[in-house]
């Protein structure tokens, strides 16, 4: 009887540590197998990869962009051929890969420091799959009627009340209003700050009055844009990372020409701007009404989702008759009034549309997110 016992305990011990055993063996037989195969990742960390092999590249070649919103690239096969990453071929056994990698200096500028922010944006194309840029994700969906988002020549502008325009910075929520034929995408904050602030006080010999003057790059209103982009709480430093500087557009209008063109804000631009307003053709294009035909048309305020977040707002662009009045909008029309008066201001801020997408349909409840 002691004898079976014994027997009985060997061979529940060999059972014991074969079954602990396998799965051992199972574990290292893959490791090995992966070892000698090279490992593969997805192309998503292949992209991150990208990102960190440019870095180093760019610091040890010094070619790290010194100016405002400079724009240098390097290939993935020089990154490969310097040794800072391994091939597509290595690592995602996926030959037919080539890409690039860009970085952009954002705020240099007006950085106290004067360095402002490095920003990488990465491109991956292979047969079987390509990197997906947040604005190749947001045009997804273009529409001829109805809201959406529109073509317009080599633009693409965001139309009607209806749309899927949401894009959270940072947990701060703006719209998307428009993309130009680079790709740099023009955002609103979803609500006006909530201190109405006056365009400009300065005293004007012209009428003998502090009406103030209709200069933007000399006006209160971009000194207060400034402060609000210093301030963590409006402007975060992670935020200030993806602000790309733009050409805004100044340009002072007739109060006799209505149209709704953006070539007539634009006959003036102020350079390399991080921060500004909304122009007067912003608010009628985001209209998705026929007949919204003028900036004086009450037909713009239809199907817009703008009218209800800039419901009295300054705007970039002046009055060309004088040198005191200033444009805002206002129940959904084009006004113009002194610039000493007070308004409310929405902040527009710009971002490059090859940031990577990460997630977000755009809706309130899901909009888009750019993540550190």
């Amino acid at each position: 009887m002691v004898e079976a016992l014994k027997k009985l305990d060997k061979k529940f011990l060999i059972i014991a540590g074969c079954i602990i055993l396998i799965p051992i063996f199972v574990i290292v037989f893959l490791a090995i197998v992966q070892g000698c195969s090279g490992g593969t990742i997805t192309y998503e960390k292949y992209e991150q990869k990208m990102i960190s092999a440019a870095q180093k590249y760019f610091a040890d070649k010094n070619k790290i962009p010194v100016e405002e919103s400079d724009l240098v690239t390097v290939k993935l096969n020089k990154l490969v051929s310097g040794g800072y990453i391994k091939s597509t071929e290595d690592l995602l056994e996926d030959s037919t890969c080539d890409g690039e990698v860009n970085i952009r200096r954002n705020g240099s500028s007006i950085e106290t420091n004067g360095d402002g922010f490095l920003n990488y944006t990465v491109t991956l194309n292979c047969d079987d799959y390509s990197t997906t840029h947040l604005v190749d994700k947001i045009k997804e969906d273009v529409v001829i009627t109805e809201s959406g988002l529109y073509q317009i020549g080599e633009d693409y502008v965001f139309k009607g009340d209806k749309v899927n325009n949401y894009i959270n910075i940072f947990d701060i929520s703006y719209r998307i209003m428009s993309i130009d034929k680079n790709n740099i995408i023009k955002l609103v904050k979803s609500e006006p700050e909530i201190t109405s602030r006056i365009w400009d006080n300065k005293f004007n010999i012209e009428v003998n009055h502090s009406y103030g003057k209709n200069i933007y790059k000399d006006s209160v209103i971009l000194t207060y844009l400034l402060n609000d982009y210093e301030n963590a709480k409006k402007v975060s430093k992670k935020a200030k990372q993806h602000i790309v500087a733009y050409d805004v557009c100044i340009g002072k209008r007739s109060v006799n020409d209505y149209s709704i063109s953006k070539e007539l804000d634009c006959s003036q631009v102020l350079e390399n701007q991080v921060i500004s307003l909304m122009n007067v053709s912003d608010f009628a294009m985001a209209s998705s009404d026929p007949d919204c035909n003028s900036t004086t048309s009450r037909a713009c305020k239809n199907y817009n989702y703008l009218s209800k977040i800039a419901t009295s707002t300054w705007t970039l662009n002046t009055v060309s008759e004088n040198t005191y009045e200033a444009f805002f909008i206002s129940d959904g029309l084009s006004e113009h009034q002194n610039a000493n008066s007070y308004n409310e201001y929405n902040i527009v801020i710009y971002i490059d549309g090859n940031e990577l997408y990460t997630s977000g349909e755009g809706t309130a409840l899901n909009p888009y997110i750019i993540n550190e």
